[in-house]
């Protein structure tokens, strides 16, 4: 019966595929209204179906003449849109929005749908991109003062992307959200939330199953270590063993990567207990070189592209451990948010300093100013991520993701200073229900 449900949805899947298909080409005729629907298909987590329709749509628009796009909502969509596909495409359009004294018009308050537009757009800002640090200053202010004064559903898209940009939000979590809010649009298409919720809960179902596989752990031996110990080793051990069973000889080098990155990931955690054992101070520096490893954004790097096939090829992995400016740019986010957001209880329980306080005494400065700093580095880590995300990329873009996903999750982790790995508490009870225990309503 299990098996005939199965089937019986997939069926379903590829049917509403098709109408959605049908849908995305016909906007063919309107160029605006195919990127705004196809901008709908990625934010409801279905993209990968028609990721040539839409790579051509965009194409299309980045190659045309911006004769369609006639206000400051237009223009920042199309950039937004552009941007995030890695479309070099310039900061320049926005000057025309800027008065004789070289800020925003204040006219542009008069047109949130704009406001929002710019602000999302803003996120994806690279390094000299002074008209969109101004932008998000500009339309983070005015989006919060005016939030409260919009109408639904506006005022529901408005308060989500201020508490989560686009740029920053998780594609699964991001999606359940932006199902219910996108069909109360009023020209939203009926097959495409009927797809994106359908879709959802047959990757929730998945999910569940690799959760399940996961206990799969055996300790007969290694009776040297602690028992707490145990359990990890032999997991590590049975990974290992896994990939060179699976892997064939072409891509065997892949098993070398992920043990020399276990061994780095394990030797610089020795160098942090050294320092605790032997109360020594070091530099911001050298804690944060340290430190950007034991995160753990290098080694998850090498791991997650074991297994995705062969586009990651021997010289990727290369690319990898010669740690390049989007690894060292995640590991800093994640780093640095996870120090504000856990520094004070760690210091509690014996752990070694964060960056915070090795920040405080090496510049003789409050915590607060620390804090203050951190998000700066933080906001220029993203600049990072942004430019090494503009074609022509060193990889290609499906591994650069992988990483984007990794400063995200810091994001969603350790918003606002908390830490909700470490103290999960409702937040992330709801994340777990929402993308692992409860399907979506159809």
């Amino acid at each position: 019966m299990r098996h005939i449900t199965l089937a019986h949805k997939g069926q379903q899947l590829e049917d509403l595929k098709e109408e959605v298909r049908r849908e995305l080409i016909a906007a063919a005729s309107d160029p605006f209204k195919q990127l705004k629907f196809s901008d709908a298909i990625q934010r409801l987590g279905v993209a990968y179906h028609f990721e040539k329709d839409i790579k051509e749509a965009l194409r299309d628009t980045y190659d045309g003449t911006n004769d369609i796009y006639h206000d400051l909502y237009d223009d920042a969509f199309r950039f937004r849109l552009l941007r995030q596909q890695g479309f070099d495409i310039s900061c320049d359009i926005f000057n025309k929005y800027k008065d004789e004294n070289g800020s925003f018009k204040e006219s542009l308050l008069d047109d949130a749908c704009g406001l929002l537009a710019l602000y999302e757009a803003a996120h994806l800002r690279v390094w000299g991109e002074d008209i969109l640090d101004k932008a998000l200053a500009f339309t983070t202010t005015h989006l919060k003062s005016m939030v409260e004064h919009l109408e639904y559903p506006l005022t529901a898209q408005v308060t989500h992307a201020l508490n989560c940009p686009l740029r920053k939000s998780l594609e699964r979590l991001d999606a359940r959200a932006s199902m219910f809010i996108y069909q109360d649009e009023a020209s939203h298409s009926k097959s495409l939330p009927k797809l994106a919720k359908l879709d959802f809960n047959l990757f929730q179902s998945l999910y569940k199953k690799e959760l399940s596989n996961i206990s799969r752990w055996d300790i007969n031996s290694i009776h040297q270590l602690p028992e707490y110990m145990k359990p990890c080793y032999q997991a590590v051990l049975d990974l290992h063993k896994e990939i060179e069973e699976m892997e064939n000889i072409e891509r065997s080098y892949c098993v070398h990567y992920a043990k020399d990155a276990i061994q780095s990931f394990v030797q610089n955690y020795l160098v942090e207990a050294k320092w605790l054992h032997g109360k020594y101070v070091p530099t911001m520096e050298e804690h944060m070189d340290v430190t950007r490893v034991t995160i753990g954004v290098p080694i998850f790097t090498i791991f997650s592209f074991v297994g995705i096939g062969e586009v990651a090829n021997k010289e990727v992995f290369d690319w990898v451990r010669q740690n390049p400016k989007i690894v060292r740019a995640c590991s800093t986010i994640l780093r640095l948010m996870d120090d504000m957001a856990s520094h004070k209880f760690e210091q509690e329980r014996g752990h070694i300093a964060s960056s915070i306080e090795y920040y405080m005494k090496q510049h003789c400065v409050s915590e607060q100013q620390a804090y203050e700093e951190f998000h700066k580095q933080i906001e220029n880590a993203w600049k990072d991520i942004n430019q090494e995300c503009i074609r022509p990329t060193v990889v290609p873009m499906l591994l650069l993701s992988r990483l984007l996903n990794f400063a995200k999750s810091g994001d969603v982790i350790y918003k606002e200073q908390k830490d909700l790995l470490t103290e999960p508490g409702e937040v992330m009870k709801n994340y777990v229900s929402l993308l692992l225990i409860d399907p979506v309503p159809i």
